[in-house]
């Protein structure tokens, strides 16, 4: 995943240029919806096999994904509502640039084994969005991970852009799950902690020792 010193950069170079460009008039949700456009645009370029203005399409889109967040914090319209928007449109469009990619090997190029790694990379891709939701809802922390979102945008623009597709593909399908099974063991240690802290708070929140029950000695009769 990208170092948080890393994130912390971006996020203040794209507050200031929001800032310098006048764009804090824009509403957040409308950079958000434009961004989704631009990728479904990247999708459908890539069906069409153009392949290097594919990735420097979805590069836009992503600038895109990091400006609407930019400009709703500088102008002061952070909402929960525009950061459901932000997820859910990240989910169409990362569904629409496999649709593309199913496009380009089934119906251009007939090749079929792609198609299970396409379905393993959006199973993976959903599953790493879907855990961290419902740990969230669930009142746990789960940021972490080595192949979140910016890090599949970047890989599936740099393949296009080199024309590797496949390769991109398998990366995709096995760094994703991995990442949804990191997620899910981030959780349960938290939990496995809670439970732990749980425990220490009723052993001192009742001192008194627990004493296991006697039970009677074989062959005599019970009291």
């Amino acid at each position: 995943m990208f170092s948080r010193l890393l994130q912390a950069s971006v996020r203040a170079g794209a507050q200031r240029l929001a800032g310098a460009a006048r764009l804090v008039k824009i509403n957040p949700n409308v950079i958000t919806l434009l961004g989704l456009g631009i990728t479904v645009g990247a999708a459908v370029l890539i069906g069409l096999d153009l392949l290097l203005p594919a990735g420097v399409v979805l590069l836009l889109a992503g600038s895109m994904d990091i400006l609407d967040g930019a400009v709703a914090r500088v102008s002061g319209r952070v909402q929960q509502y525009g950061a459901f928007l932000d997820s859910t449109a990240d989910r169409y469009g990362e569904g629409a640039i496999y649709l593309g990619m199913l496009y380009l090997f089934l119906v251009r190029l007939h090749q079929d084994p792609q198609v299970f790694l396409i379905a393993a990379a959006l199973l993976g891709s959903l599953l790493v969005s879907y855990v961290r939701a419902r740990a969230q809802s669930l009142g746990f922390t789960c940021d972490g991970g080595w192949f979140a979102r910016p890090e599949r945008v970047v890989v599936t623009a740099l393949g296009l852009v080199i024309g590797q597709l496949t390769i991109v593909l398998w990366i995709l399908a096995i760094a994703t799950n991995l990442t949804a099974i990191q997620r899910i063991y981030i959780v349960w240690s938290q939990h496995r902690a809670q439970l732990r802290s749980e425990q220490a708070a009723a052993a001192i929140a009742d001192p008194s020792p627990k004493l296991p029950p006697v039970e009677p000695r074989r062959g005599a009769a019970p009291s």
